[in-house]
């Protein structure tokens, strides 16, 4: 063999010698992937929102509950007025049967 040859395959194995360490820096740090994802995540929920935040989701939750107590009142007086209907118009069935049955009384 000659020198140009092993100094081709020299600088061959040195840049596979490379690559290698590469993938192996990479490895490693797709092996800490999950060992930072689970500190991150626990770091995130053992945090406190900011004050602001804290403030911003008590008024949300304030609101929402006006809405569902209004929204209560609503379904409450739709109710009763479907309630009222139905009373009236028996009501009125009644007062018709009634006025029928005196008529025909009256004509025997």
């Amino acid at each position: 063999m000659n020198a140009t040859t092993l100094l081709e395959e020299d600088l061959e194995l040195k840049q596979c010698e490379a690559e290698a360490r590469e993938l192996e820096r990479k490895l490693a740090e797709a092996r800490e992937l999950p060992k930072k994802i689970a500190l991150e995540r626990d770091d995130k929920e053992n945090t406190i929102p900011v004050f602001d935040r804290l403030e911003e989701l008590r008024r949300t939750l304030e609101h929402e509950a006006g809405i569902a107590t209004r929204r209560e009142a609503r379904n409450l007086q739709i109710a009763q007025n479907k309630s009222l209907t139905l009373i009236l118009m028996l009501v009125v069935a009644v007062v018709a049967l009634v006025a029928w049955g005196i008529r025909l009384m009256n004509e025997m």
